[in-house]
């Protein structure tokens, strides 16, 4: 399974070239970018219940949603997230520069108070040569023929899966799964 982003790059090539309409899908779709920073602190210092904080900022985007995994795990990490012009912006800045800056949005939610984050993992989806962006989306013009199109077997030998060929469940983990076990079922019918 290959990414779309690394499918609209050209980052493969195939020998013969795929189907018009395969390559016509690939094109059409598009592909996002959803930056995300999963910090680990000392303790928690945020309310333990709520599953999402949410935040209005003066730049568009700027750490806007924070997933409390406090609420799913016990443990004291917050995920925000960064998508479009933000998220990509953040892709070229430093672990210390990105972590500076979240911890600006969560001090002005919860005060200068809040300890500093002891671990971290930071996404740059878009600037990743295996990924080349983070989920699909339906652009203007696409539909659920457009997502069969590029989930269609190639002569039989060619299957392709992954959440961009996911009709149900596009951008998700799960729409990546089933997609897998509809590639498989395809390969087993075609032996």
């Amino acid at each position: 399974t290959l990414p779309l982003g690394v499918l609209q790059q050209g980052a493969v090539s195939f020998a013969p070239a795929l189907p018009r309409a395969k390559q016509d899908a690939i094109h059409a779709l598009g592909s996002g970018l959803l930056n995300k920073a999963w910090l680990r602190f000392p303790h928690a210092f945020w309310p333990r219940e709520p599953e999402m904080i949410n935040y209005v900022p003066a730049t568009p985007g700027r750490w806007a949603e924070w997933l409390n995994l406090y609420h799913y795990t016990g443990e004291p990490i917050l995920l925000g997230f960064n998508a479009g012009s933000y998220g990509s912006t953040l892709e070229a800045w430093t672990d210390a520069a990105i972590i500076a800056d979240a911890m600006d949005v969560l001090r002005t939610i919860y005060g200068p108070q809040i300890p500093a984050p002891d671990d971290w993992q930071i996404t740059r989806w878009a600037s990743d040569p295996l990924a080349l962006g983070a989920y699909s989306y339906y652009a203007v013009g696409t539909d659920r023929a457009t997502r069969r199109a590029l989930a269609a077997p190639v002569a039989g030998r060619l299957f392709f899966a992954g959440e961009a060929t996911s009709q149900d469940h596009p951008s998700t983990v799960h729409g990546a799964y089933m997609s897998g076990v509809r590639a498989a079922e395809e390969i087993l019918d075609n032996l």
